[in-house]
């Protein structure tokens, strides 16, 4: 099968749970949605997508996985030194999350990066989880 069938396909899988969760029509989740601003998701939505995510595709999103994978071998000095995170730690972002680059600006805090999240992150990485170790 051609990659960009099966991204279609697990880009319109991810939308529908996404829907179901948000109990929103599909619809209303396009890729660039933020999930959190346009799709009125809260942090227990969160966990409800993250758990259907997990069973729908038989893999594992451990919480805070998106900030690790950010600060890789970075100490918490490091990547967010006085709680901001450092130019450092927002190059990796932008990397992580090309999708919302121009959201991810000086002063930005750990605890905001889930607010950066878009449809498309998601799909990203569910696309990546489902990738050989």
């Amino acid at each position: 099968m051609n990659s960009a069938v099966v991204e279609t396909s697990l880009e319109d899988s991810v939308r529908r749970i996404i829907a179901e969760s948000l109990a929103i029509d599909v619809a209303r989740v396009v890729p660039n949605a933020s999930l959190m601003e346009n799709l009125g998701a809260e942090s227990l939505d969160f966990l409800d997508i993250v758990f259907k995510l997990e069973r729908a595709y038989n893999i594992q999103i451990t919480r805070g996985e998106l900030e690790h994978a950010a600060r890789g071998d970075m100490s918490d000095d490091e990547f967010a030194p006085s709680g901001i995170i450092s130019a450092a730690g927002l190059m990796r972002l932008r990397e992580l999350m090309p999708e919302v680059a121009e959201r991810i600006q000086p002063g930005l805090r750990p605890a905001q990066i889930l607010g950066l999240f878009t449809v498309r992150t998601l799909v990203h990485l569910v696309a990546r989880k489902q990738q050989p170790a």
